[in-house]
């Protein structure tokens, strides 16, 4: 898969190596899977060429616009070993930016505007902390420890990345400071 498949390595490498270790996050994931390493590795991966690209505005009541950004990813709930996470193409894993499509509450036509910053919760899109809470997020979902959260209803999607990121914060930003070069003076 290129440049794609890479990415996707380089964050289930991340994933890995958190639960293999003994910190709050895979002592979270034992709660209701004993050896959560191994699960994880049986994980496939599938990418949506065909997922959202846009970023949707809309105004509220005031002035202040709402925004949703494309979903991320998604898998089915409690499905356990051997399930798929599916990776949305155009959204925040592989993409740093997307367009927006400005519309409003009432309907009507909606108009392209610029670029849009993509996060997965407080890191940057296409960021190795992004994709690394992306995967771990979705992996709470395949054990059944995060609810549905389906098109972020009622933002639940939002509540289980926060959950994730209580358990996992620690371990997410260590493991991506190992990844970056240290220059001693």
């Amino acid at each position: 898969m290129g440049k794609t498949g890479q990415k996707i390595l380089r964050a289930r490498d991340r994933v890995l190596e958190i639960l293999q270790t003994e910190n709050t996050c895979s002592a979270w994931l034992r709660e209701k899977d004993a050896d959560p390493a191994a699960t994880f590795r049986t994980l496939d991966y599938a990418v949506d060429r065909r997922g959202e690209t846009f970023v949707h505005a809309w105004k509220d009541m005031g002035a202040q616009y709402i925004f949703r950004d494309p979903y991320v990813a998604r898998v089915g709930q409690d499905t356990g070993a051997y399930a798929t996470i599916t990776l949305n193409a155009g959204g925040a894993f592989f993409q740093t930016y997307a367009a927006a499509l400005l519309g409003s509450k009432e309907g009507g036509l909606s108009r392209i505007s610029g670029q849009r910053l993509m996060n997965i919760g407080p890191y940057p899109g296409d960021s190795l902390a992004g994709q690394t809470l992306a995967l771990l997020h979705e992996f709470g979902h395949v054990l059944n420890l995060l609810p549905v959260d389906f098109n972020n209803e009622d933002g639940k999607s939002v509540q289980n990345t926060a959950e994730v990121l209580r358990f996992c914060q620690a371990e997410i930003e260590s493991k991506a400071r190992r990844g970056t070069l240290q220059v001693q003076r």
